[in-house]
């Protein structure tokens, strides 16, 4: 389940042995490939700065910018646009809080995004003994993500990648934080060993079909409705259903409204103010002016 590039020489300081071994920072790549992942963003210092040179030696591209916040919207970005995670790297303390506004902005905004922090060691920090970069960034990322973990072991690698993966494009999506401390990164494990630990996310977000009768509840409310108007949000957007939308809006005649991150080409049936299609808080508006006026049976905005 890894490449053939994944056996290292013994890192240096380890006992002189036959057994081939591969290392923190080797697994998490490999996880990463694993689960396909081709693009990584990030800014680059201690502890992580091995970890992007070993994902571009592998084939990963990385993608580096001058603040995190940057990098981490650029992820959270990809994520919306492929439906797959995209993969934020940070160093630890300073570098980690930089990225938290990306991240709390993924998770709000429903786009998948894994911030990957290098943390200090954990029996440091506990204790509170001064160690470089100090901070409980677990506990810091875990009011502002849809989930939050942290790998205190190598051989949990591969499953750290594998619950952050899940967790991000299951149910409603979001921004998900792994940390892993430095000393984790660079523990040493039997190579053979290390490639039974990895994990290949298997259909993490399965389509969800409504019930019969929900959809026959919604048809029958759309046909008796005088001025029914469709609202399309970028959850429409995120699942890419353009032609089955249009399809939709086509055969029934409806207007809609596009808000901000649900618009696409102009259409003869989008709602218009003369000649200025409606933007995101007019389109509310207008909505709401529509809702209001007086009529004989109940209009529908769906």
């Amino acid at each position: 389940m890894m490449s053939s590039t994944t056996a290292q020489a013994p890192v240096a300081g380890a006992a002189a042995t036959d057994v081939p071994l591969t290392d923190g920072f080797h697994l998490l790549v490999d996880a990463l490939k694993f689960n396909g992942v081709q693009t990584m963003y990030g800014v680059v210092g201690i502890p992580v700065t091995d970890l992007a040179r070993i994902a571009q030696a592998s084939g990963i591209r990385y993608i580096g910018f001058r603040h995190e916040a940057s990098a981490g919207n650029a992820a959270a970005a990809a994520g919306f646009l492929t439906k797959r995670p995209g993969i934020f790297l940070t160093v630890s303390a300073p570098g980690f809080l930089n990225g938290l506004p990306a991240l709390a902005a993924a998770t709000v905004n429903c786009f998948p995004m894994i911030q990957i922090s290098g943390s200090s060691e954990r029996h440091l920090v506990d204790l509170q003994r001064g160690e470089y970069e100090e901070l409980d960034q677990l506990a810091a990322a875990r009011p502002f993500a849809k989930a939050a973990y942290r790998v205190d072991r190598a051989a949990d690698i591969g499953l750290g990648v594998a619950r952050a993966i899940r967790a991000a494009v299951s149910g409603r999506p979001g921004g998900v934080y792994l940390d892993v401390p430095g000393d984790v990164l660079g523990q040493a494990m039997d190579a053979a060993a290390a490639a039974r630990t990895l994990w290949r996310v298997t259909d993490p977000a399965p389509r969800q079909l409504p019930a019969p009768e929900a959809v026959d509840r919604a048809v029958g409310l759309l046909a008796r409705a005088e001025r029914p108007l469709i609202v399309l949000g970028k959850g429409a957007a995120y699942a890419q259903a353009d032609q089955q939308i249009r399809a939709f809006v086509e055969a029934t005649g409806i207007p809609y409204l596009p808000m901000s991150m649900a618009k696409g080409r102009g259409h003869r049936l989008r709602v218009v103010v003369g000649q200025q299609a409606l933007g995101c808080r007019d389109a509310g508006r207008r909505a709401a002016e529509l809702a209001a006026r007086p009529r004989r049976s109940a209009g529908v905005v769906t």
